[in-house]
């Protein structure tokens, strides 16, 4: 039996759960300096397409007591509630050093911090936003739906189907992805 998260992964944070949508955080600024990853300019066109003008790219948020912030790949807005939605792609490795990113355990305490700041995390697997793009947006719009009972993007993906999971890489899986070059197989 697997004992680790599969993608997607939803955190919610409990005020969420309790109806208060509104960040105790803002976002500090946004990164020019991050570089996208390499899936993330193209699923960044496929969500600015459906939901701009709420998505914003590579905003920051400096927790509180930090010197460092953390990076949203992408964040959602709810435009009535206010709600936020940190949106990331998960990479099993980094194609320039080839080291292990974003397995079980590596994300906690940054998840941490954004839900603390009444964020709601939504992570992807980079495999998924590669070949399943319109099924990631679905994904979106029914949490949306959920918590803020903004049901305006449902409509838009009820004809496509479920996103198929799949499960979160262990350090030692990432590893092997890494030496069989795994990325490239769903990379074009």
């Amino acid at each position: 039996m697997e004992n680790r998260p599969c993608y997607p992964i939803l955190i919610i944070p409990e005020d969420v759960k309790l109806g208060k949508l509104t960040p105790t955080l803002l976002p500090s600024k946004s990164s020019d300096t991050t570089k996208l990853g390499a899936s993330e300019f193209q699923f960044g066109q496929i969500l600015e397409k459906y939901f701009a003008p709420h998505i914003y790219s590579q905003q920051e948020l400096l927790p509180l007591d930090h010197q460092n912030a953390y990076s949203a790949d992408f964040l959602f807005v709810e435009p009535n509630t206010n709600l936020h939605i940190d949106i990331e792609i998960d990479e099993p490795f980094s194609f320039a050093t080839h080291e292990p990113i974003h397995h079980v355990g590596k994300d906690d305490y940054r998840n941490k911090c954004f839900v603390e700041a009444n964020w709601i995390v939504l992570r992807f697997a980079e495999e998924q936003v590669s070949s399943q793009q319109l099924r990631c947006l679905r994904v979106l719009a029914n949490v949306i739906s959920k918590y803020t009972l903004n049901d305006s993007w449902q409509p838009l993906f009820k004809d496509v189907e479920k996103l198929t999971p799949v499960w979160q890489w262990t350090l030692e899986k990432s590893k092997k992805l890494s030496k069989n070059n795994y990325r490239n197989r769903y990379l074009r």
